[in-house]
């Protein structure tokens, strides 16, 4: 920031004709497009290692029983959180996936956000109404997008059944690992049945946010020509660069959280126009307006994507002018 108004003051002391201005302003119109996969929470009963299935509502682990290679001793559940002793002879127990359905969501600024702007502008050519110059600006803009969406849960359970041909589970719970209980029945170590079932569950939503700083600095040529004695127009147009620091973050009801830092530059161009009235000598009020068409920047956390675009955007601004 402060090499800049340093720029500007060096480069206005260089001609006569050199004007500088700041103003301030109102960004509208920038727009942030959200997306994401499916999200799963939760994790399923595949096992981590050959033999190891671990559940909601207990575990199987190998167990190297000699003579009995497909049984094992070391295992465990609680009825209390699900598992199924009902049947004599087996052991039924549970795992459970919640799969938050893919949606799209957009986030549209609808009031102006604050924008503040210094500009050096220096006519080459010394006519009395139409002129042509150089303009170069530094800006800084601050822009915040938000965006509700409503997501559904489907919850996915599969049911695994162990087979044991011998004595009785006992209701409550069993921790048979690494010490199992003498006398207490073996189980097979694979599940003989599996099913899988799906609940549709609850509707949740989906909060997702941006607020991002963006300092950019605008090069190209004026067309300038007086409208009246005091009152002038100018246009101008050239290229941007831009560098954004951008937070996004997101929540997804009471399922997960999470948010992602990041910055980079964005190149485009630009296009303005200005009306200008002198009140003194040598200083004045103007206002206008200005489009900047910057590279859209991309944010990723979690599988949630944040898309913001300045397609559409443009800045309504006034200020003061000095030469």
């Amino acid at each position: 920031m402060k090499q800049a108004i340093a720029l500007f003051v060096l480069c206005s002391a260089v001609s006569a004709r050199a004007e500088v201005g700041v103003s301030a302003g109102a960004s509208f119109n920038f727009k942030a497009d959200f997306r994401n996969a499916a999200r799963t929470q939760g994790s399923l009963s595949s096992p981590d290692t050959a033999g190891n299935r671990t559940y909601d509502d207990g575990y199987v682990r190998s167990d190297n029983i000699p003579g009995y290679p497909d049984q094992t001793r070391y295992y465990g559940y609680d009825t209390a959180d699900g598992a199924d002793i009902s049947v004599p002879g087996e052991l039924t127990l549970h795992s459970s996936q919640t799969i938050i359905d893919a949606q799209e969501a957009s986030g549209e600024q609808s009031e102006g956000q604050p924008s503040i702007e210094i500009y050096w502008k220096e006519n080459l050519t010394d006519n009395d109404r139409l002129n042509i110059g150089l303009r170069a600006a530094f800006r800084w803009q601050r822009i915040e997008l938000d965006s509700a969406s409503v997501s559904t849960t489907t919850t996915r359970t599969e049911n695994h059944t162990y087979l044991y041909s011998s004595g009785a589970l006992l209701t409550g719970s069993y921790d048979g690992y690494p010490t199992p209980t003498p006398g207490y029945p073996v189980i097979g170590d694979t599940p003989t049945t599996e099913t899988v079932s799906y609940t549709v569950g609850e509707s949740l939503v989906v909060f997702r946010e941006i607020k991002a700083d963006i300092f950019g600095f605008d090069l190209g040529p004026t067309l300038s020509f007086d409208l009246a004695e005091k009152l002038s127009f100018t246009a101008s147009a050239g290229g941007t660069v831009a560098w954004i620091q951008s937070d996004f973050s997101y929540e997804q009801g009471a399922y997960s959280s999470g948010s992602d830092w990041d910055e980079d530059w964005l190149f485009g161009a630009y296009v303005s126009a200005d009306l200008q009235y002198k009140l003194g000598e040598r200083w004045g009020i103007f206002g206008g307006v200005a489009y900047v068409r910057l590279e859209d920047f991309e944010q990723e956390v979690d599988g949630m994507v944040s898309e913001l675009q300045s397609d559409d955007s443009y800045t309504l601004r006034c200020g003061l002018f000095f030469e």
